[in-house]
């Protein structure tokens, strides 16, 4: 699918992954959503679009979509990796060098199934508010949701298996 067919405002992923995960056009396949965040609140992510390339960019937290046909995809809009990509590609793209990252730069993940992330999922925007009420960042167009009972906060606090846990749940061989 053509870049720009799918909902998305740039550093909004949360939202993004939400609009694309309830996206018929993927096609089959189990979906999940992967809310990632660092060992200590920031991760060094490598090939995101709004990093220069070569270098990382230390997000707060990102969220990916993960696909399932033969073998797990990786929906990542940010990513200058392609979209799909292979989970193996993506991880070892988003994430290389990290016997040279600091620790507290390690990716930690959540992984939540894509139905319950559609189903739970709730922003109230706040955390892109700056400390005098204005936006961090444009929000999205569409209005923000309100699914359920699940906050970004709340995911984020969930977000304690780390980078080789994660392969091994993806059944890949590292």
């Amino acid at each position: 699918m053509a870049e720009g067919a799918w909902a998305y405002a740039p550093f909004w992923c949360e939202e993004n992954v939400w609009h694309l995960a309830g996206d018929d056009r993927l096609g089959p396949g189990e979906r999940a959503v992967l809310v990632i965040t660092g060992a200590q609140d920031l991760v060094a992510c490598w090939n995101q679009r709004v990093a220069r390339p070569g270098e990382p960019i230390l997000w707060d937290y990102h969220v990916v979509l993960l696909q399932r046909s033969a073998t797990w995809q990786v929906w990542d809009l940010d990513t200058r990796l392609g979209c799909p990509v292979s989970a193996a590609d993506w991880l070892a793209g988003t994430f290389p060098f990290q016997s040279h990252v600091p620790p507290r730069f390690h990716p930690r993940f959540a992984w939540f199934p894509a139905e319950d992330w559609r189903r739970r999922f709730t922003s109230d925007r706040s955390h892109m508010r700056t400390a005098s009420g204005g936006w961090q960042h444009p929000p999205p167009l569409w209005p923000s949701i309100h699914a359920g009972d699940l906050t970004l906060q709340d995911a984020l606090a969930q977000a304690q298996e780390d980078l080789s846990a994660l392969e091994r749940r993806l059944d890949m061989r590292i």
